[in-house]
């Protein structure tokens, strides 16, 4: 089982997908903060085999995506997020996370691979890390 909390119109994830905009094909559409305390409650923690990360990664993709700028930018949000996906990913279970950097804040995880997506010219460069849960401990 696989969470992905900014899903859009991925189903990689499916059934277990949300994406706050309410026209894309994600089965729940909360802020994926709320959408990932919903799990833990529902959930045991590790319940999940890994996680999808793909927030906009600045205030312009999120204008541009969600018609609001600072959506997940917001100082703190992606860091409270990272920690509920690790708080639900198993042990031995990994997050890929799509961003700027290829940092990710929970401290049980390890980064095992990183990938550089090169567009060329002046778009952005994209990072593709893979972190892999290495401490079983639930804190």
């Amino acid at each position: 089982m696989i969470i992905d909390p900014f899903a859009r119109d991925c189903d990689f994830a499916h059934p277990y997908t949300n994406d706050i905009n309410p026209e894309t094909n994600a089965m729940s559409n909360l802020d994926a903060e709320e959408w990932l305390e919903a799990l833990r409650g529902q959930y045991y923690p590790g319940a999940f085999d890994g996680a999808i990360l793909d927030p906009p990664f600045s205030n312009h993709q999120a204008d541009r995506t969600y018609g609001t700028a600072n959506l997940y930018t917001i100082p703190g949000k992606i860091k409270r997020i990272e920690m509920l996906v690790g708080s639900l990913v198993r042990h031995g279970g990994k997050v890929v996370k799509f961003g700027y950097n290829s940092n990710f804040s929970h401290s049980a995880f390890e980064c095992v691979g990183v990938q550089l997506v090169r567009y060329g010219g002046s778009m952005n460069d994209m990072i593709i890390s893979v972190h892999e849960r290495r401490i079983a401990e639930w804190f």
